[in-house]
């Protein structure tokens, strides 16, 4: 099991947990900040809100998450996650049949921050030069 920190445009997620079924992340998120728009073919997720507040959208709408709600998105629904305040979640994907696929993930828009109310993704951020100023601590 690989527990290393994966730093993201939003944060950072920690492995705590992996087998053939599950994976369980905990993940520390950044304000302003959303993850890619993506879909997944097996993989199950469940997002459960530690502290902060949180959207998880979806081409069906949106729910406001905070402090020990939880949300479960199955596929093949198109989501991702809004990080309104710094916030930290736990984040268990799992799969009913066969065996959890790293690759098992449709992305369709990159994730990147809300500057100004507007949704730029990490190609946005780079052309403007907004992620070399990027120092913010949790």
């Amino acid at each position: 099991m690989d527990n290393s920190n994966i730093f993201k445009v939003w944060g950072t997620r920690s492995r705590i947990l992996l087998t053939d079924t599950t994976e369980i992340d905990y993940l520390k998120l950044k304000k302003n900040t959303f993850c890619s728009s993506h879909n997944h073919n097996q993989k199950i997720n469940l997002f459960y809100v530690l502290r902060g507040k949180v959207i998880i959208e979806s081409e069906f709408g949106h729910i406001v998450l905070t402090k020990g709600q939880s949300f479960e998105v199955r596929p093949p629904l198109k989501h991702r996650f809004v990080s309104l305040e710094k916030s930290e979640m736990i984040e268990i994907a799992y799969v009913e049949k066969g065996k959890i696929n790293d690759k098992d993930i449709n992305r369709e828009k990159l994730g990147g921050k809300i500057i100004k109310g507007k949704y730029l993704s990490i190609p946005e951020l780079r052309k403007k030069g907004y992620l070399e100023l990027d120092n913010e601590k949790f």
